[in-house]
């Protein structure tokens, strides 16, 4: 009650599935949102199976009691939670973008369905930074630039998952999604830096979170994973192309960066619940 004490729930255990969940759920939603951007028809079908099977899928496990879940839809809950609200982004996503998916197969389009689709999905790529951030006994997540982060996260991997489903059919990364995935990495590289120097300076509690993360138990995964394999090596490639005056580079090794930045996501993700601590709940000074 004296110390900060690391959180456990939504990442010991069953917990696990927490930590997946968020991250395939949010890789699915950022995946249909820019593949529906470039009109790429197997992207969006591969973002809404993404969700909706392992990120929806690995949620449902994860409760309770899966059969009761819908009672959370019908309850008053979602005027306070955001797990409740979560299940509505994603669930009128689904809808939506499966809505959509069908038409485009049997009939004729329809964009206003497929905006009101994006809309959702979009909202869906946020959803789990804003349910970590309405934890107020955590500073790590009690931060308004995690959803951001985790936003710019989520439309990262989404755009580095189309890239690999164009290169994977034969294709060449063309009208400006590599040219996108670049600004993301850039804005995911400075969101880090900055979310990690603002947690420091929210309490003992959020400076040894940072410090957990940085140089604790959680370092070398958040170096060589996170800092590693997800931002110094696509940087490098991207730089090294621009300077080289390479337009693209090969698609082989294109993809393989690409999946360095989803591992890279994926610790960082790791990392922030692991090192989330809870405020001390009496001071010490309170003992004396």
């Amino acid at each position: 009650m004296i110390e900060q004490t690391g959180q456990t729930e939504w990442i010991e255990g069953k917990g696990i599935l927490v930590w997946l969940a968020f991250f395939f759920i949010e890789l699915g939603a950022g995946t249909f949102f820019i593949s529906s951007l470039f009109e790429n028809l197997p992207g969006m079908v591969s973002g809404w199976l993404i969700c909706a099977v392992l990120g929806g899928g690995l949620h449902l496990l994860y409760l309770g009691h899966p059969l009761r879940s819908w009672r959370i839809l019908v309850s008053s809950g979602w005027k306070t939670s955001w797990i409740s609200r979560g299940l509505y982004f994603v669930g009128l996503f689904l809808v939506l973008g499966g809505i959509h998916l069908i038409l485009t197969r049997w009939a004729s389009l329809d964009f206003g369905l497929l905006i009101a689709a994006d809309l959702f999905a979009f909202l869906t790529v946020m959803y789990g930074g804003l349910a970590l951030s309405y934890v107020q006994g955590i500073p790590l997540w009690n931060c308004g630039l995690l959803p951001i982060l985790f936003c710019v996260a989520g439309l990262w991997g989404g755009t580095g998952v189309t890239l690999l489903l164009i290169l994977s059919i034969g294709g060449i990364a063309k009208s400006g999604v590599e040219e996108i995935a670049w600004i993301f990495l850039g804005s995911y590289i400075l969101l880090v830096i900055i979310y990690l120097m603002a947690a420091t300076y929210r309490g003992r509690a959020g400076k040894f979170s940072v410090r957990e993360m940085v140089r604790g138990r959680w370092s070398s995964i958040f170096w060589l994973l996170t800092v590693g394999l997800g931002m110094v090596l696509p940087l490098g490639v991207s730089i090294t192309s621009f300077t080289a005056g390479i337009v693209s580079v090969s698609p082989a090794f294109l993809s393989t960066i690409i999946i360095f930045e989803l591992t890279g996501d994926l610790s960082l993700r790791y990392c922030i619940l692991r090192s989330g601590l809870y405020n001390p709940l009496v001071s010490p000074r309170g003992l004396q």
